[in-house]
């Protein structure tokens, strides 16, 4: 019902998800896997030309038989995105998520966590704001890998 809303763009940032805390497979494949590709098909049609981004996980599994559920799925997940034939397309593996200044989501424990993790696993950690920037510059200047692990998401986020 909204494909023709969906016409005249050049990328799309796919960014919706939800955890998989106390979730079966079932509905988190539908949620997760499912639904992304319906809209992904959706927009290819209606977009050929297309660059597709798509926010995973660090961990996923692009292997799809791995034992964590949630892996497994963002796996399939991205490796039938990639299938699709957009233009471009990029999966971004983010990890320990810091809070950009002004983020107003941020949950009280995470506000005293992310100094000591940003501390111990500097490798690991990236802002909201470097993660948007990233996906930003892959569109326009183009990135090598498909994957984007945290290190390979610093680097297009300059």
């Amino acid at each position: 019902d909204f494909a023709d809303q969906l016409t005249g763009y050049d990328a799309c940032f796919y960014c919706a998800g939800i955890s998989s805390v106390g979730m079966n497979e079932e509905k988190y494949t539908h949620i997760t896997y499912t639904t992304t590709m319906a809209f992904a098909k959706t927009l290819l049609v209606q977009n050929p030309n297309l660059t597709f981004n798509f926010i995973t996980g660090k961990s996923t599994d692009s292997s799809e038989k791995g034992k964590i559920m949630w892996a497994r799925v963002k796996g399939k997940t991205e490796n039938d995105l990639i299938k699709l034939g957009f233009k471009k397309r990029y999966n971004f593996r983010p990890a320990l998520m810091v809070p950009t200044k002004g983020q107003k989501s941020i949950k009280p424990i995470f506000k005293i966590m992310v100094p000591l993790l940003k501390y111990l696993m500097p490798k690991l950690t990236i802002t909201l704001k470097d993660l948007g920037r990233a996906m930003i510059n892959v569109v326009s200047k183009d990135y090598p890998k498909q994957v984007l692990e945290v290190s390979d998401i610093k680097l297009a986020a300059k």
